[in-house]
């Protein structure tokens, strides 16, 4: 959706131009009201409000429906520019805009905030089997069960790239992160995908850290990705999380 800002800029600017519609047509009644000898103060004032009430309406009308239009185009040119066109998710750029302001939040409150990736377990053969277009079904399946499990208004979750999807949860230490991931792979395992009347089975593989305090997300993904990896050597379809420990050695845990 557009930004609050955004709406109420184009509000203003149509109020504006009203506003100017109106004064415009004050100022034709007292040209108006010159030229037929019509200059008196009670004269004009009617004058002007006869023309007010002609042209104000339809003008006001004319500009409502114009500033519908202009905010439909600059959500469907927000939209564009900030969500996955396959799966309606965030895009890496509108992720990492809410990571900077989560961060920054986070920093100021001190309350930790947690970073999933995950990558679907062979997903090239789910291609091979059921084609692209069942691949797109798959992920778009996945895609909306990751939108329904994560908390509305303070979680957000995005399409990283490829069968590969990053998860930012707000206000979640590293055991509570941990949680969250095996109850969403639990729900990836369980999804019931049909494509052309053949059953596409999922699994996903998890890489959890917790933020550090004025961490780039780059940072914190590569992070996140040496747990991936491990999980992925663990035999997939696992939980990995990054030591609780920001000081310990790059060594993962598995959960």
């Amino acid at each position: 959706m557009l930004e609050t800002s955004s709406r109420l800029h184009t509000i203003v600017y149509a109020c504006l131009l009203s506003i100017v519609v109106i004064c415009g047509s004050v100022q034709l009644s007292a040209f108006v009201a010159s030229q037929f000898d019509l200059s008196g103060s009670s004269n004009l004032v009617v004058l002007s409000a006869i023309v007010t009430a002609i042209l104000a309406p339809p003008t006001s009308f004319l500009l409502a429906i114009y500033s519908h239009k202009l905010i439909r185009v600059q959500e469907r040119l927000h939209g564009l520019a900030t969500t996955d066109p396959l799966t309606g998710l965030l895009n890496r750029r509108a992720f990492e805009d809410f990571y900077n302001r989560e961060s920054a939040r986070s920093a100021r409150k001190n309350q930790p905030i947690s970073l999933l990736v995950l990558d679907l377990d062979y997903f090239k053969n789910v291609n091979n089997r059921h084609g692209h277009a069942g691949g797109d079904v798959a992920l778009c399946a996945l895609s909306d069960c990751l939108r329904k499990s994560v908390r509305f208004g303070s979680d957000e979750v995005a399409r990283w790239g490829g069968e590969e999807f990053a998860i930012i949860l707000t206000d979640t230490g590293r055991e509570t992160a941990i949680r969250a991931a095996l109850r969403y792979r639990q729900k990836v395992e369980s999804l019931d995908i049909r494509f052309d009347e053949k059953q596409i089975h999922l699994t996903a593989s998890f890489g959890i850290v917790v933020c550090n305090k004025g961490e780039t997300l780059k940072n914190a993904v590569a992070r996140a990705d040496l747990c991936l990896r491990q999980a992925k050597t663990l035999g997939r379809n696992k939980v990995v999380a990054f030591p609780a420990s920001a000081a310990a050695a790059p060594k993962v845990e598995a959960a």
